[in-house]
């Protein structure tokens, strides 16, 4: 098992533009996702890698966005598992532009993905952290086999 790494540097504060998707969705909240017997998220990405992933070119990034929150992060939210290349029969999202804080991290997925994701709940329920989330857009980018960053939308 590969050792896994969170970005000491993270989070880093970017501007980001309009991105158009395609994918495979689901709607869940994080209540359901800590059960296996109602997880929705896992079994998403297992139809993605079996039904699309072999579809995208070299060097097209996965992306997943979580979309459409009910509330906060205690709410129901939606969730697509995609990427840029149009694909009929798919679903289509956008991650709005604007202001998002960026979490990087690698190592052995989906266990990378679950230790910066547990980073970025720790930082926004810091006492010290100075941003708040604008529960819009938020996405994951995978450039790589182990490489993961977290976009979370933010409001200035």
């Amino acid at each position: 098992m590969s050792e896994i790494q969170v970005d000491s540097t993270s989070p880093t504060l970017v501007k980001q533009a309009a991105i158009e998707l395609v994918g495979l969705t689901t709607r869940t909240n994080n209540l359901a996702e800590q059960d296996i017997k109602t997880q929705k998220i896992g079994p998403l990405w297992q139809q993605f890698f079996a039904e699309r992933a072999h579809k995208l070119t070299d060097g097209e990034f996965m992306y997943g966005v979580y979309y459409d929150y009910q509330s906060d992060m205690d709410g129901e939210f939606s969730v697509l598992a995609g990427s840029q290349a149009p694909q009929a029969g798919l679903s289509d999202v956008s991650v709005i532009a604007g202001d998002y804080l960026k979490f990087s991290g690698c190592g052995e997925m989906p266990q990378s993905v679950i230790a910066l994701w547990t980073e970025v709940w720790r930082y926004f329920t810091s006492p010290e952290c100075q941003y708040q989330r604008s529960y819009l857009t938020d996405y994951e980018v995978y450039s790589g086999d182990d490489s993961i960053e977290i976009y979370i939308g933010i409001k200035l």
